[in-house]
């Protein structure tokens, strides 16, 4: 028995007990066992000076734990807790999940409705198809769920099954690896959107929220005084991306100014089943970019981050975009809203820029032809040229109707690019084309590339 715990009786679950080696210096609590073959104590710190917190997580840890005797033989599902595949899960998978902020969510809630309905310590075998139901029917009434949000949790729970089941090398208790299943079987997750809403009797999708007008952006914008949250929307505006690759942007990887393009996806992306497109640079993006640059330049802090919040990354806006959305009256509006605002404007104001075009420069995979020719063909982003021109007339646009400034550098667009793609609408500040060039002879090239692009 370790001197430090001397003269008390030892807390010990299994072949797991508690240590606290060193009281003269924090007294943190530890998670041990003794490894017979090692012939040594194997340690892993609980991070807690409280005797009855490195209680509960020694239980916890040992719940968790894979087997360390008969490796091969996994547990039954009926002898699993629940909590504990769950939190295996997240432990071990979490970080490596885009979605790890919605499958802790996802734990927290069936942590919730097995708390209230007297079953914390359910094991797997618990959730039959009709306690998934019940399941649901509570995540409905309690926290008003839709059906298709009801179904990606329990996506989380399907996952977190399947991955208990695996055999694979796993982090002890003690911190040591031990390759084994959690647990040998698991039940069926038949909880689908399709399912959850013919059974809730609730609709099968939310109504999709009304399509912004220029006019109600323009007013976001003007709203928006933060430096961090006007340089989203920027961003946002002129790519299109889903917020988290706007937040991860980074122009000294990510842009390439020789050949004016951008790659939403950087270097050291772990790809999912989300793409990130390559596009052309647009005029009022790469005017932004040098202006902010510039400015890190002039304060000396050139490696600071495009969207920062004293001194350091911003992990989300999520919450200041619906604040700004509630002060304004405007109904649903998100992070996710300038992507839809681009998309829908694009489509009813520019009648000769192809669905396919606007689809991959949103992201997606467009399917034409047979799948393996994209193993040999590669990606041309100044094919999205007439998109890029569609951008800047959209964001010109809305300059019209702000009251700050929307370009960083005064930008006139052609009168004839425009009506080259189907412009419905012309900004005021196109300039006519003339025929001897007149004024405007440096301004002749076609720096977009729209005419070849939808003529040759």
């Amino acid at each position: 028995m370790p001197a430090s715990t001397a003269g008390a009786e030892r807390f010990q679950i299994g072949a797991y007990y508690l240590d606290n080696p060193h009281p003269d210096r924090g007294g943190i609590w530890y998670a041990c066992r003794y490894d017979a073959g090692a012939r040594r104590v194997r340690r892993r710190s609980l991070k807690t000076a409280d005797f009855e917190q490195a209680k509960v997580a020694l239980a916890t840890l040992a719940a968790t734990a894979p087997q360390i005797k008969n490796q091969g033989v996994a547990p039954s599902s009926r002898e699993v807790l629940t909590l504990a595949v769950l939190k295996a899960y997240i432990d071990d998978r979490g970080s490596a999940i885009a979605s790890e902020d919605a499958a802790t969510i996802a734990v927290k809630h069936f942590t919730s409705y097995l708390d209230q309905a007297g079953q914390i310590g359910a094991p797997v075998s618990y959730w039959t198809p009709s306690r998934q139901i019940e399941c649901a029917r509570w995540l409905n009434e309690t926290h008003k769920h839709s059906a298709g949000y009801i179904a990606r949790m329990f996506n989380v729970m399907r996952s977190a099954f399947i991955d208990a089941t695996k055999v694979k090398l796993r982090i002890g208790a003690a911190g040591e690896e031990v390759e084994s299943a959690l647990m040998a079987d698991a039940p069926e997750i038949v909880a689908r959107q399709d399912l959850i809403a013919r059974e809730l009797g609730i609709p099968f999708r939310q109504k999709r929220k009304p399509t912004l007008s220029l006019d109600q952006m323009a007013l976001v914008l003007d709203t928006t005084r933060n430096e961090r949250l006007f340089r989203f929307a920027i961003l946002s505006l002129c790519t299109w991306a889903r917020p988290q690759a706007v937040i991860d942007f980074d122009p000294h990887r990510q842009v390439d100014w020789n050949g004016l393009t951008v790659d939403l996806a950087p270097p050291d992306w772990r790809q999912t089943n989300k793409r990130r497109a390559r596009q052309p640079l647009t005029q009022c993006m790469a005017d932004w970019l040098m202006a902010w640059q510039k400015e890190n330049d002039d304060d000396d802090a050139s490696d600071r981050p495009l969207l920062f919040y004293k001194g350091k990354k911003v992990g989300s806006t999520k919450q200041s975009w619906r604040r700004i959305g509630r002060e304004l009256g405007i109904e649903g509006f998100s992070q996710k809203s300038f992507r839809h605002f681009m998309a829908d404007q694009v489509r009813m104001l520019f009648r000769r820029v192809p669905r396919e075009n606007r689809s991959l420069w949103l992201g997606y995979t467009v399917r034409d032809g047979s799948r393996t020719t994209g193993h040999y063909e590669g990606d041309d982003p100044l094919a999205l040229a007439d998109v890029a021109l569609a951008t800047d007339c959209v964001l010109a646009l809305l300059a019209e109707r702000c009251e700050r400034n929307l370009f960083a550098i005064e930008t006139r667009l052609k009168r004839d690019d425009l009506l080259a793609i189907g412009a419905r609408s012309i900004p005021k500040n196109a300039i006519k084309s003339r025929k001897d060039g007149g004024r405007d002879r440096d301004r002749t090239c076609d720096p977009y590339h729209v005419k070849v692009v939808l003529f040759r």
